[in-house]
């Protein structure tokens, strides 16, 4: 079973359906249609908006002529199909056809995929903006440079820590905002560089939080021009809600970072330079 990405979304805290609403498409099927109820809709028999159906055992199909049958739901008073949390997982998705819908108590919803078969069969939950993450490509931005001043000006914590030349100063970390290109943000992607270096040293950018023991880019001596591809978490700082921390070790250096994707909820929470 996947895993949402989010703490709210543990699927161990998660209970599916016992009587759910499904909506399932196979082969020679292309939608079916269940809430939970007592009045039945056989199949090829019409579902009532407004009124309660249950399959049960049978299903209601859509059937084309050629192509992909459609099932259209309208309703004017209110939502066109809703589907009911219940209690456990069977028999609505473990045990139901490829194709079948769940939701769960938190209200996401659950599908089964791939072969009719529980030794291939997939489930997960379905993707949703709600809590699953999508990885935007932005055109490359340079959102650092520690040597310009004017692309220093996201630094918002450690500013003050840079030398004369605005290198990282060993163990002083900076904080830099990216919350004008993106709106709480999970993840950037990019690529990260350091120049001007006096000697060996260690680069780890991170979201937020204590450092981690691991390094983002290794340089063994003065006067060189290393990159690396930078895939990192963003973290919050204060009011600031989409951070990264960068530290150097070893030796004073020059950071270059380009921005090349944001991973987000949704697409919406890119604020700019998306392609």
């Amino acid at each position: 079973m996947t895993r949402a990405s989010q703490p709210d979304h543990d699927p161990d805290r998660r209970r599916l359906l016992h009587r759910a609403a499904t909506v399932a498409a196979g082969a020679g099927v292309a939608a079916t249609v269940g809430l939970p109820g007592t009045a039945r809709a056989d199949p090829g028999g019409n579902l009532t908006m407004g009124t309660t159906n249950d399959a049960g055992p049978v299903t209601t199909t859509v059937n084309a002529t050629s192509g992909y049958g459609t099932l259209l739901l309208k309703n004017t008073a209110g939502a066109p199909l809703r589907l009911v949390p219940g209690e456990s997982i069977y028999p609505q998705v473990l045990d139901s056809a490829p194709g079948t819908l769940a939701v769960d108590d938190q209200g996401d919803l659950f599908v089964k995929a791939g072969a009719d078969d529980a030794d291939h069969a997939t489930v997960g939950w379905a993707w949703t903006s709600e809590w699953a993450t999508t990885s935007v490509a932005v055109a490359p931005t340079r959102v650092l440079d520690t040597r310009d001043p004017n692309l220093r000006r996201a630094i918002v914590s450690g500013a003050g820590d840079l030398d004369a030349t605005g290198r990282l100063v060993p163990g002083k970390p900076i904080v830099l905002s990216l919350d004008g290109y993106v709106r709480d943000g999970y993840a950037v992607k990019g690529n990260v560089t350091v120049t001007g270096m006096t000697g060996a040293g260690v680069l780890t950018v991170w979201g937020s939080g204590p450092r981690p023991g691991t390094s983002t880019v290794n340089w063994w001596t003065s006067g060189q021009v290393l990159s690396n591809f930078l895939f990192a978490e963003l973290g919050t700082v204060g009011a600031y809600r989409s951070v990264l921390t960068l530290q150097a070790t070893s030796s004073p250096t020059h950071v270059v970072l380009d921005l090349t994707s944001l991973l987000v909820g949704h697409p919406s929470q890119v604020l700019a330079g998306r392609v």
